[in-house]
């Protein structure tokens, strides 16, 4: 039987102090080319979003579930508020949460139990 799963995630931007970098690339100590390469060096580390543990685990396990049984898979973040909205009025208050066939779970726990049950085989 093919379910349709829907996963709810919370993501944030990871923190960067740029007063204390801009002041560091010009401070007359520094050598240019090194504020240069520090900048290059930690870039990777703050692009993109980052998700708390628990998030990243529910995640990450339903998503194996998904690609395991040929499973149809959503993924909302609700740090956008469309899908603050759509979790919502799904009745979700808490992240991590999963909708599996319609029914709702909301914290790792719970996720992790649900898909054992359903998927244990």
């Amino acid at each position: 039987m093919k379910w349709l799963l829907e996963v709810f995630v919370r993501s944030f931007s990871p923190y960067m102090d740029v007063a204390l970098a801009r002041e560091m690339s010009l401070h007359t100590a520094c050598d240019p080319d090194m504020a240069t390469r520090a900048s290059e060096l930690f870039s990777p580390k703050f692009k993109g979003r980052i998700l708390p543990q628990e998030d990243f685990t529910a995640l990450e396990k339903v998503s194996q579930i998904a690609h395991k049984t040929n499973e149809q898979l959503k993924v909302y973040d609700v740090s956008s508020m469309t899908d603050k909205i759509r979790a919502m009025k799904r009745g979700i208050r808490k992240t991590p949460a999963a909708v599996i066939n319609g029914e709702k779970y909301e914290g790792l726990e719970e996720i992790l139990q649900a898909i054992s049950n359903k998927y244990s085989s």
